[in-house]
């Protein structure tokens, strides 16, 4: 996929939104961008998450925090909708696709989206990601704090990340390679919400 957007492609992206949503709608600012060869992620901004409820104990378990923040809590349908969403924010981030982007992160996440898109149009860049599949999907943090519960997901994937110039020249990644990627992408909903929809607020590159 490059900063060209195919309809077929958003037809692609808008029916694994409305899954995504279906999944997460029963229960919605720290960051780098995804899918830019790894030689690139130095240039991305990071956070670490901090913090938990008064309430957790030291031994609980992510899953542990999170069901007593909602006994009904079930990690599949949640882990299924959250792999979608990693999908749909990979690609719409490597086509340049803000209007998808906003239906789905923060603001915090999605300004430094918005200028690493930003920063690739300006040298003329196109950023071409074919995603291969994830590999796994894990809760590996969770909290609840000030009325917002937040569930920090660790992703293994495969995708083929190339950085083309405007005359076509490579100037990062491969085509032929498969590379790995491990992210922590952290979403987040307001617990009081009657709606309750999950946003991506924070990821992490490692």
């Amino acid at each position: 996929m490059n900063e060209t957007t195919d309809p077929n492609n958003q037809i692609l992206l808008m029916a694994i939104i409305a899954f995504y949503w279906a999944l997460l709608g029963s229960w919605g600012q720290r960051q780098s961008p995804p899918g830019e060869d790894k030689a690139k992620r130095d240039d991305a901004a990071t956070e670490q998450r901090t913090g938990r409820n008064e309430n957790t104990s030291p031994g609980d378990t992510p899953l542990d925090v999170i069901r007593k923040i909602d006994p009904s809590f079930d990690p599949a349908p949640f882990l299924a909708g959250a792999k979608a969403a990693y999908e749909v924010v990979l690609l719409a981030y490597a086509s340049g696709d803000i209007q998808t982007l906003k239906r789905l992160v923060g603001p915090e996440v999605l300004d430094v989206f918005e200028r690493a898109i930003a920063g690739r149009r300006e040298r003329e860049e196109m950023l071409q990601l074919t995603f291969i599949g994830t590999n796994e999907a894990k809760v590996v943090d969770a909290l609840e704090e000030n009325g917002t519960a937040e569930i920090a997901v660790r992703f293994v994937s495969d995708v083929v990340s190339v950085t083309r110039s405007a005359d076509d020249a490579i100037v990062a990644g491969d085509p032929q390679q498969i590379i790995e990627m491990i992210d922590t992408w952290t979403f987040a909903c307001e617990t009081q919400s009657r709606k309750r929809n999950w946003m991506l607020i924070a990821t992490e590159g490692g």
